[in-house]
């Protein structure tokens, strides 16, 4: 995708930097150009430029690119106008970060609906993950159904399990186990008669499960 970051502060920066080691053709903007010096080598493509000018703003590849990323969360007021301008000048996507509700508000009434707030969503999986212990990921489906990425429990050390067995006992669907950073099986690839078969668990198995909330807390008690 050709993607254009608007902003290289902390959130900016590493969204670019993340963008382009994916492979994407990246644009990081910002109108410090110590920022822009600085992450030139991380990022694809920088440039010095302020955004709140609509002259400026021009020279920005605007209709050509897939998504503009407006990433500046400190500054309600130029937010909100680089992104009316975005959307003037027919930016085909744009998603802009946001810092309160009353920025969200004022986003939506110009026409922005695809938002994020970095600090809250790290906050909310931080939260569901504190209480549950060994758990690296964890990616919410529903308020209820999670799938998650955890360090195998001592417990289960050398235990044997077929998918369709654990699954019986704990609720809980196997998607992946990985050994040595290697994927040992995986629902994506595994065949239909492979549910059959049993997998023994060894030290430092990771698992990736999916299933109810109440279900992945009752096996990480077990």
């Amino acid at each position: 995708m050709n993607i254009v970051t608007i902003g290289l502060g902390t959130f900016g920066a590493s969204l670019a930097k993340i963008l382009t080691s994916l492979g994407h053709d990246v644009l990081g903007v910002d109108n410090d150009l110590g920022k822009v010096e600085y992450f030139k080598d991380a990022v694809a493509n920088t440039i010095c430029l302020d955004a709140t000018d609509p002259h400026a703003l021009r020279l920005l590849p605007i209709r050509e690119a897939d998504v503009f990323v407006v990433c500046i969360g400190d500054d309600f007021g130029i937010s909100v106008k680089i992104s009316a301008l975005l959307k003037k000048f027919g930016a085909a996507r744009i998603i802009c970060r946001e810092s309160s509700s009353i920025h969200l508000t004022v986003l939506n009434a110009i026409g922005v609906s695809e938002t994020i707030n970095p600090e809250y969503e790290s906050a909310k999986i931080f939260a569901q993950k504190l209480p549950l212990r060994g758990i690296q990921n964890l990616f919410s489906i529903t308020d209820s159904f999670k799938i998650i990425d955890l360090f195998l429990p001592e417990q289960f050390v050398g235990k044997k399990f077929s998918p369709a067995n654990f699954r019986k006992e704990s609720h809980l669907k196997i998607v992946a186990v990985r050994r040595n950073h290697r994927i040992l099986y995986s629902t994506a690839t595994a065949a239909e008669n492979e549910e059959k078969n049993e997998i023994e668990f060894k030290e430092n198995d990771t698992l990736v499960l999916a299933g109810e909330m109440k279900d992945i807390k009752r096996f990480l008690q077990s």
